[in-house]
């Protein structure tokens, strides 16, 4: 991801204060977007006539009912796992791009085809590490606090203690890890490639001050992120929805993902499939922007301050 010129010596630290940063600001779209993926026509807990119709009405009729403070729902879990989320993410992605092999990788294929190697790889080893006991706490936690929702969660301690005892670890925790290592590997490949190929075509701008050599700005940064997430959020959404279901209250209704994802489309149709997209892609796009910029910045900083 990050230029010849200038190795992030720190790109676990960077990537944890990045990470930690983004996710206060964009939690509540992703709390809309779960809210949105769970209420498949099979939901027991969203009755036809409680069911949101879209963004604005998850988002209004949740400040109605939990206050502010309901967007943030499940995001405890999430903030607890940024740090580490992103430090794997950026950590094992550096490692791998500048590792001899990684070296030997980008001379023969180039570039994007090395990017999204090191991006595949470093997915599966979030995903399995940090991304899937995270979400299915997380998950559980929103499905809790939807319209017919329990609402029997107090506090990421108390869910996790109550999920434990009630679904084990395998169940409570690793649900849906398939589909996570697979969406999570994809994304990731889609992300730093596509992040890296925007960047160099903004860096070969002819008008571009400071030429090819200077670091891209801020304002290039978040673009070249946010777009290249929001490719990688639409390709990958019917895995995504398939791994919310997987990770909710009543995912002891599916034998598998692949029975998941066919009883889903056999519900609702392609369209099912695609629950929560508008928002996801407005999360992913401010998410992997803002997280891709932070991890520049905090690098640089870190590059120059520390030895």
């Amino acid at each position: 991801m990050s230029s010849a010129s200038e190795k992030p010596r720190y790109p676990v630290l960077a990537g944890a204060l990045a990470g930690s940063l983004e996710i206060v600001v964009t939690y509540p779209i992703e709390y809309v977007k779960t809210q949105l993926q769970l209420q498949v026509a099979s939901s027991a807990l969203y009755a036809a006539e409680t069911r949101y119709t879209g963004t604005v009405d998850c988002l209004v009729r949740t400040m109605r009912c939990h206050g502010v403070l309901g967007l943030y729902q499940g995001g405890s879990s999430w903030l607890v796992a940024a740090g580490p989320r992103a430090a794997v993410r950026f950590g094992a992605f550096e490692a791998l791009a500048h590792s001899q092999a990684g070296v030997a990788m980008r001379e023969q294929y180039g570039r994007p085809a090395s990017d999204f190697v090191n991006g595949l790889l470093s997915g599966a080893l979030e995903a399995a590490l940090v991304q899937t006991p995270n979400q299915a706490i997380q998950v559980k936690m929103v499905h809790d606090q939807s319209p017919q929702g329990p609402h029997r969660y107090r506090s990421l301690l108390h869910a996790t203690r109550e999920i434990y005892n009630e679904f084990g670890v395998w169940r409570g925790f690793m649900g849906g890890l398939s589909p996570t290592v697979v969406k999570v590997s994809l994304c990731n490949a889609i992300r730093f490639a596509g992040f890296g190929s925007i960047s160099e075509k903004l860096r070969a701008r002819p008008e571009r001050m400071g030429g090819a050599s200077a670091p891209l700005s801020p304002l290039e940064t978040m673009s070249a992120g946010g777009l290249a997430g929001a490719i990688s959020a639409v390709v990958s959404q019917p895995i995504d929805v398939v791994r919310a279901n997987m990770m909710g209250l009543d995912a002891k209704r599916y034998s598998s993902s692949l029975q998941c994802a066919l009883a889903i489309w056999r519900d609702g149709g392609i369209g099912a499939l695609f629950l929560g997209l508008a928002p996801r892609v407005g999360r992913v796009f401010v998410e992997i922007g803002l997280t891709f910029t932070l991890f520049e910045q905090i690098s640089r900083s870190l590059n120059r301050r520390l030895p």
